[in-house]
């Protein structure tokens, strides 16, 4: 998900801080017409009474989103948790404090596209040899987890052609012959499975990564969260509570999605999210593991764990600060909040926190 290099300082407007009436604003990296469980958030009307609010400052650009939030240009981004690996290396100073998509076979992160009639199969992947893959980024899931579920599976990776186009080319690329395959999210994965007669869905996501794949969680600057700890509780609550309703709604979470991104809304899907917003230890471990694999791993990042970069202390819904170890403990919907305020946590110096019992 191309969700990792976003808005350059200089072309960011306003700050964060408190409106006249009270309210703590926060600068999100995204645009208005991106998908985003914040922008579903914001249709479904949970921030109008909220003590906390969105300020979109989109689109995205070459700059990592995890260093604008380090250099206090932007609070508040999501994006594939390599990014965030590599931004820790760095030495920024950012902080996961909410899960976002998990994977499922019938609603995946990503999904991987055709023109109807092609040889390339789930059966039949070698056939992608000799030919050109379409993808909207490199160093990201669309780029990484492909290449190892290729690689899993006996393909010669130095025979494929990877092709970096923006997201709506890659699929004209596909009817015109110019690409053989395209790599795709949601919601233009159920405009393409709307389209039988052009494109043939091969396999998923899923298929390789299985269901913690897909995780990007939401970052905070750790400025912002020093300054408006209250304010990021709430907002991991909005976060958890629309994840929630959007599992449960997914015909009207993807119609959200279409109105939001302009695609048709009876062709448009949405993604699958962790419940209730909580962060645990393997999804997130699977970064690390894929980068390895075929990836460019930045020296110092082995060093490096989930709990170095992630927290579930701003999480309403959480019994602790610290992350689950697996979603598997993570089933059952909450709707009552698990404590009574922001947990201490090593990774965010804020004062005037005392230990929850």
């Amino acid at each position: 998900m191309g969700a990792a290099a976003l808005v350059t300082p200089v072309l960011l407007s306003g700050c964060s801080g408190k409106n006249d009436d009270g309210v703590v604003k926060f600068r999100f990296a995204k645009s208005t017409t991106e998908l985003s469980l914040v922008r579903i958030a914001d249709e479904l009307g949970y921030f109008e009474n909220a003590g906390v609010r969105p300020e979109y400052v989109g689109p995205a650009t070459a700059v990592p989103a995890v260093q604008l939030l380090d250099q206090n240009a932007i609070d508040i981004a999501t994006g594939m948790f390599n990014n965030d690996i590599d931004g820790k290396v760095k030495g920024f100073k950012f902080t996961a404090i909410a899960s976002s998509m998990l994977d499922l076979p019938d609603e995946p992160h990503m999904a991987y596209f055709t023109k109807a009639g092609s040889d390339i199969t789930k059966s039949n992947l070698k056939a992608i040899e000799g030919k050109t893959i379409g993808l909207s980024d490199f160093n990201s899931c669309t780029d990484l987890v492909i290449k190892r579920y290729l690689k899993k599976n006996g393909v010669d990776l130095g025979k494929v052609k990877f092709l970096q186009l923006k997201n709506e080319l890659i699929a004209p690329a596909i009817e015109r012959g110019e690409v053989d395959l395209g790599v795709f999210h949601p919601p233009l994965v159920g405009v393409l499975l709307s389209q039988p007669d052009k494109f043939t869905q091969a396999f998923t996501s899923f298929d390789d990564w299985g269901p913690l794949g897909g995780q990007a969680p939401y970052v905070a600057s750790n400025a912002w969260l020093q300054k408006h700890p209250e304010a990021a509780r709430e907002l991991v609550g909005i976060i958890a509570k629309t994840a929630n309703w959007a599992n449960a709604h997914p015909k009207e979470s993807a119609e959200i999605a279409g109105k939001t991104t302009g695609y048709p809304v009876e062709q448009t899907t949405n993604w699958h999210y962790a419940p209730n917003a909580l962060l645990d230890k393997a999804s997130l471990q699977l970064w690390w593991d894929l980068v390895e694999e075929v990836g460019e791993p930045l020296p110092g990042s082995e060093k490096l764990k989930p709990e170095d970069i992630a927290t579930n202390a701003f999480n309403p819904y959480a019994k602790s600060a610290d992350l689950l170890e697996t979603q598997d403990h993570n089933t059952t919907i909450l709707d009552q909040e698990q404590n009574n305020g922001v947990f201490k946590t090593h990774l965010v110096d804020i004062s005037g926190l005392e230990d929850q019992k």
